[in-house]
This record gives C-alpha cells, structure tokens and sequence, in this order.
C-alpha cells in the first residue's frame, strides 16, 4: 500500500486554481489580464501549470503503481489499471459536455441562434465524448485544432492515451541505471518539440500534445525514482531545495519572453520537478505546515473539479450577460470590477467544484469500480 504524499494534492489544487486565473483572465476578461500584466506577467503564463500538472502525474503514478507494474506488466492488473483510470476522469468529463450539450440548446431560445455550429459542432461534439478530441479531425493533424468543447479537456483526451502507455514506461525505467542521460535526453526531445512545432508550450495542442505529456510524464517517472532512492537527502537541505524551485519559478512566471518563448516556458520544466521533490518529505517548515492544512488539501482534493468544470462557468457567464445587457461580458468594466469579478468567478467556480466533486465525480467514480471492477474479483 502506497503512502499518501499530502503535499503534492495541496499542490495540484493550487496549479489548477492558477490555470482558472489564467483562463479567466485572458479570455473570458482580457482587461482583467492586461491590469494584471501591468504588475507582473504571472496570470499570463498560467499554462505552463498544465505541464507542471504532466509531470505530477507521472510522479504521482509511478508512486501508486510502482509495485503493480514489476516484474511484468500482467493483464489483469493492467485493465485494472486503466479502467480505474478511466473511471477517474471519464465521468466528470461526459457531465460536463452534456452541460455544454444543454448550453448550446439555451444559446438557440435566447438568442436565436444556430446550434451545434462553430466549434461546437457535431464532429467535435463525437470526439469530446470518445476522449478523441486531441486526435484533430477536423484540420490538420499538426496545425490548430478546434475540436475542444471544454477548452481544458484537451488535457484528458492526451493523458488517456499516455495512461494506456504508462505501465510499460514505468517497466523500462524503473530499473534503468541512466537516469541522468534519459532525463536530459528528454528535457532536449521538449525543447526541440516547443521549437518546431508552434514555439511555445501553450499552443502546443493536437497530436503533438501526446508527445508534450508523454515527455513530461517520463520526467514525472525519473523525478520519482530520485525521490525513491533518496539520495539526494544528504546533500541537499530539503526546505532550500523548494524555496530555490519557488524563486526560480516564480522569476519564469514573472516575465513573458516575447522572444526566445521556446526557451522561456522550457526552463520552467526542471524547476517543477525540483518543487515536487521538494515538499515530497513531511518535514515541520512553514511550508509543508501550510501545505498539509485540511484548507490546502481540500483544494487539492477538488483540482480535478476545479479544472474540469471552470470553462463551461466562463461560456454560461458570456452567454448570461450578453443576453442581460446585450453587450460582451466586462466591456464597460473599470479595472477594479475586473479585478472584483476574477475574485468572484474563483469563487463560483470553487462552490462549483466542490458540488460537482460529491455528487459527480466520486459517486460515479465509486459506483463505476464497484460494479466493473467488483465483478471481476468475484
């Protein structure tokens, strides 16, 4: 039985809370972003959390199921596996469409306009439900997608494919001696995608978004084998490690490279691990203390939530204000209201998640492994 490493959920709950931010402030109320960037461009890279969220992922599986997956990958524990996968981030997502379903409807009784078209339309609508929406149909496959309903599950159609990989991955390098090489070698493989794909790692969407997660989860998988070994232990004093992984990203969020993009959201990726790392041993600091409050770690506990259902509040409060003022959301808003709505909006999507969390995602979750996955042990 793994031990729980408290810490690490605080911090997912907090990178999704970012990526909300981002989001918020970028697209749905850009004057909110341009008020925020005047002061720092923090906000404005909130995307990079999603590949800080790859990386924990890989992490945090290589800590469930280090001993599942050794010496051999059997079939039974790898359906297990990958159903109780499934049943992790399947239901929350088909919840969320069918709300964007009925979304779509509304838009067609109050402002009379056409359904399913855009990027709303049927295709897209067919690849969200199969978890295909990374996989373009509609464009081509290494240009701009626009097959995403919910913007930010993106994520999740990639995920479940480098989920359906992983236990060999884990295999090939668990016992691996060269942890080193394959981890610069890695680091390198990311800088040459962010490079000749679209230059940075937000636009980096499609099917070379499999390549982006699944180099990220190996990072994930080498960050945990050092973290297993503990060597570093002696040599580092664990509270500077993560006090040095928070000031190195914080100067990386702080500035927005116009150029060199490539390199600036690059070098934020080691800097994760290390924060990871970092906060992984319980120690009495102010940090692992804030960390492993019941506050932190109830955020962390609804990150999926969070994540999952936040883009759909952003498209039903444009549809609601514009059809209440007949104006796009936040246009005559003085940058105070637009600081005050970001507050606002976190907050709704916060209640939000925290509903959605007990009456969506862990009842389906537990009823989906109680019936597949009992059945199978009976």
């Amino acid at each position: 039985m793994y031990k729980h490493i408290k810490p690490l959920t605080s911090l997912r709950g907090i990178a999704a809370l970012f990526v909300v931010a981002h989001h918020f402030s970028y697209y749905t109320l850009p004057k909110t972003g341009s008020t925020l960037s005047a002061y720092s461009d923090f906000f404005k890279n909130g995307y990079l959390w999603v590949d800080f969220f790859f990386i924990l992922s890989g992490f945090i599986m290589s800590h469930v199921y280090v001993e599942d997956f050794y010496p051999r990958v059997s079939l039974d524990k790898y359906r297990s596996y990958l159903f109780s996968r499934f049943a992790r981030i399947y239901p929350l997502h088909i919840f969320i469409i069918f709300l964007f379903i009925g979304l779509e409807v509304v838009k067609t009784l109050l402002l009379n306009t056409s359904a399913f078209t855009g990027k709303f339309n049927l295709t897209a609508l067919f690849a969200n439900i199969f978890l295909l929406q990374a996989f373009d149909l509609n464009c081509p496959p290494l240009l701009w997608c626009n097959t995403y309903w919910n913007e930010p599950a993106w994520s999740i159609s990639v995920e479940f494919v480098i989920y359906s990989i992983f236990p060999f991955l884990l295999l090939l390098l668990k016992n691996n001696k060269n942890d080193l090489i394959i981890y610069i070698c890695t680091l390198l493989s990311i800088l040459l995608l962010i490079t000749f794909t679209r230059g940075n790692l937000d636009s980096i969407i499609g099917i070379p978004s499999i390549a982006r997660c699944g180099l990220e989860c190996v990072l994930g998988i080498i960050t945990y084998k050092v973290y297993r070994k503990g060597n570093y232990k002696k040599y580092f004093n664990l509270n500077l490690l993560t006090i040095v992984a928070m000031i190195w990203i914080i100067l990386i969020m702080n500035y927005y490279w116009h150029h060199f993009r490539n390199l600036h959201d690059w070098l934020i990726l080691p800097a994760f691990c290390l924060l990871i790392l970092g906060v992984s041993f319980n120690n009495n600091s102010v940090i692992s203390k804030v960390l492993n409050s019941r506050t932190m770690l109830y955020l962390g506990t609804i990150s999926y939530s969070i994540y999952m259902v936040h883009w759909f509040f952003q498209e039903l409060l444009k549809l609601f204000w514009l059809y209440k003022f007949h104006e796009a959301f936040g246009k005559t808003f003085t940058n105070h209201q637009a600081l005050t709505s970001l507050g606002v909006f976190l907050m709704i999507v916060l209640l939000a998640a925290s509903l959605t969390y007990r009456f969506v995602e862990v009842p389906t979750r537990n009823y989906l492994k109680s019936t597949i996955l009992g059945k199978q042990c009976i």
